[in-house]
């Protein structure tokens, strides 16, 4: 790989991203997502030393080649913390910190290992959910949403990445109510 550059191929089931910086990924063909849905993406993150961040971003504007692309990231690190980030207006801010949680795979020096991320969107929250574990939730007020989708990976980094499915929620997730005892 030349310095500077980075590899995406083709590789069933799914791609192969080796990065030298770091780089956004997302479908060639314009689809906008926006409402209430569900991002998910398995990855497997191979052994090596960057420290940076992967996952899936939503809510991308401007990312084109814009001079202030607008997107919000979703990521993990190969020490098993997760973080929520905005990116906008040239600046990229901590909507989450990074924290650990029991059931991100950390990627130990010499392991390959899979996490599988998903997204879930309602109207009031976005919550990131590893491995079926919930992870974190942020007010979806905080994050832009409405856009493009794909994949945000840092620096140095090799995955292979089999998945990115996005499901379109059609009706509201029904609320069970509590009855008042007597």
């Amino acid at each position: 790989m030349e310095p500077g550059s980075w590899v995406f191929v083709r590789m069933p089931p799914g791609w192969h991203v080796t990065t030298g910086p770091g780089v956004l990924l997302y479908p060639s063909t314009p689809g906008d997502v926006g409402g209430n849905f569900s991002l998910e993406a398995e990855i497997f993150l191979f052994s090596g030393e960057s420290t940076d961040e992967y996952g899936v971003f939503l809510g991308g504007q401007d990312i084109e080649g814009g001079a202030t692309p607008d997107y919000s990231a979703f990521v993990l690190r190969r020490d098993g913390q997760a973080a929520v980030l905005r990116r906008r207006a040239g600046q990229t801010d901590m909507v989450a910190a990074w924290q650990s949680h029991e059931a991100i795979v950390p990627g130990k020096a010499g392991d390959n290992v899979k996490n599988v991320l998903k997204v879930d969107l309602d109207s009031a929250n976005a919550a990131l959910w590893v491995n079926g574990s919930k992870v974190l939730s942020v007010p979806r007020a905080e994050v832009g949403t409405d856009g493009r989708v794909g994949f945000r990976v840092g620096k140095d980094m090799n995955l292979h990445i089999t998945t990115l499915n996005v499901t379109r929620k059609l009706a509201p997730v029904p609320v069970k109510k509590e009855e008042k005892k007597q």
